[in-house]
């Protein structure tokens, strides 16, 4: 199983989606409670399926049962090498969570569930506040916008802003998201006490 689990990893970080799929659903079938392969496999379901699959619903489905079974999971299934730091394994497990929320909430915004897919986004940003992922928080931006919520979308989309450089593929959405909001907000974000990020 650490085989598969190795080449999952591998084919991931290689953007693999169709072998990261594979390999993710061989760990599963060894061991189908292990959180890093559900929300892997969950990921590659939800960034690949199109509005246009007949088994769109399906899928969706599969990808968020898949989620949030890797949220419970994640307190009782977890492999780490011994030895490891608590905190080392803390983190981990933190980071699991984010993704496994930031999974569903995707899931819900694509299907337009605004208030599920606002809930969702900000568990994903809370469950790992140390790096929030900034596709996440700009998905979060997104939403808040989708339910007319313009000064709180500003203020996440002005830290969606904070968190990218310009011109790079989530860089570039953030600030027109921001302009957006700025204009139909009359101006600046609200004036707020600057929270320093957190190191």
């Amino acid at each position: 199983m650490l085989l598969y689990k190795n080449a999952m990893r591998l084919y991931q970080n290689t953007n693999n989606a169709d072998k990261t799929e594979a390999m993710g659903r061989k760990v599963l079938s060894f061991d189908g409670d292990d959180p890093e392969a559900l929300v892997i496999v969950a990921e590659v379901i939800a960034e690949r399926t199109r509005d246009s699959d007949i088994d769109k619903e399906q899928r969706f489905g599969e990808a968020t049962n898949m989620a949030q079974k890797a949220t419970q999971t994640i307190e009782t299934d977890v492999q780490v090498p011994a030895g490891t730091p608590q905190d080392k394994i803390d983190a981990y497990k933190s980071m699991i969570k984010s993704q496994a929320y930031s999974i569903i909430g995707t899931i819900d915004f694509k299907k337009e569930n605004y208030p599920s897919a606002e809930q969702n986004l900000q568990k994903s940003i809370d469950a790992y506040p140390a790096e929030p992922d900034k596709v996440v928080v700009l998905r979060l931006a997104l939403t808040l916008d989708k339910e007319q919520k313009y000064p709180e979308a500003l203020k996440v989309a002005n830290r969606a802003v904070e968190l990218t450089q310009d011109n790079t593929p989530i860089g570039t959405p953030a600030r027109h998201e921001r302009d957006r909001l700025q204009q139909l907000t009359g101006g600046a974000a609200p004036a707020q006490p600057q929270t320093p990020p957190k190191n």
